[in-house]
């Protein structure tokens, strides 16, 4: 594992381009992604999308504005479209260009209704300047002022880590939501090495040597560390859950087994 973040920067974007090229996704991926939808439509209203919000927003037919989603490092965008029926735009920034080709393709043909939104563009918010990515312009806008920012398993792919959630909770309106899903620290098992119960471990038998490894600078965050970096950030309001099942991945004859998480974080009001 790299934690040299040009390095890690051009070892993402190659391994990920190469994935977006690839035909068929694996059956634990498609597994993956279906888990993470689902406990994030079961926990919509901790989350923030909900059907009424506090400054008496409404979705239905009385909508006072456009709810509006950051979905960063979105990948092909599977949560994008899954939580396309609760905000009406979805902006996705990915490294891969073509993952985000991959998400755009996905978008259009979805046939998105009039007056709704989705797109992605490549580029990186922890790049030293953010003025100029292949024409987008993170500084501009449009990039701010959001009303949730999501960063699905891709944390634990940064040198920084706390850098990421300082760019997101910047991007997201006084009172909205940050969200963050990825592995339990120590809790990556490969099925059948360890004597202390799948999941419970807490030794981090090595992944080190699994595809992808380059990729990644750690395998997980714990709960107070998740805490911590969303308080610094300028997070008053911070939660942390365990989903209930764990998660099955396979790399060739390798199976691991790790417990994912959802930590939340609610960008704090200035005092009057």
């Amino acid at each position: 594992m790299s934690n040299n973040s040009a390095t890690l920067s051009e070892n993402n974007q190659t391994y990920f381009d190469d994935f977006a090229s690839s035909t068929k996704r694996p059956s634990w991926i498609i597994d993956l992604w279906s888990q993470i939808t689902a406990e994030i439509h079961a926990r919509r209203d901790w989350i923030g999308i909900s059907t009424s919000f506090e400054d008496g927003s409404t979705d239905g037919n009385n909508k006072t504005y456009n709810f509006r989603l950051l979905d960063y490092a979105c990948g092909e965008g599977t949560l994008s479209r899954n939580l396309f029926n609760y905000v009406d735009e979805a902006w996705g920034i990915d490294l891969s260009a073509g993952m985000v080709k991959s998400y755009n393709g996905q978008a259009a043909a979805l046939g998105i209704p009039k007056g709704k939104k989705m797109v992605a563009v490549q580029g990186d918010l922890l790049s030293p300047s953010i003025d100029d990515h292949n024409g987008t312009s993170f500084a501009a806008k449009e990039w701010f002022d959001f009303d949730l920012a999501i960063m699905s398993m891709a944390l634990h792919h940064l040198a920084s880590p706390e850098d990421a959630v300082r760019a997101l909770v910047r991007r997201v309106k006084e009172g909205r939501s940050v969200i963050f899903i990825d592995f339990v620290s120590g809790s990556m098992v490969r099925r059948g090495e360890c004597q202390h119960g799948v999941g419970q471990c807490g030794h981090g038998h090595g992944t080190q040597d699994l595809p992808g490894a380059h990729t990644r600078t750690r395998d997980g965050f714990e709960e107070e560390e998740m805490k911590k970096m969303l308080v610094d950030a300028g997070c008053d309001e911070v939660g942390f859950a365990e989903f209930g099942d764990l998660t099955r991945m396979e790399f060739g004859d390798q199976v691991v087994v790790g417990r994912l998480f959802l930590a939340k974080g609610k960008r704090a009001r200035k005092s009057m």
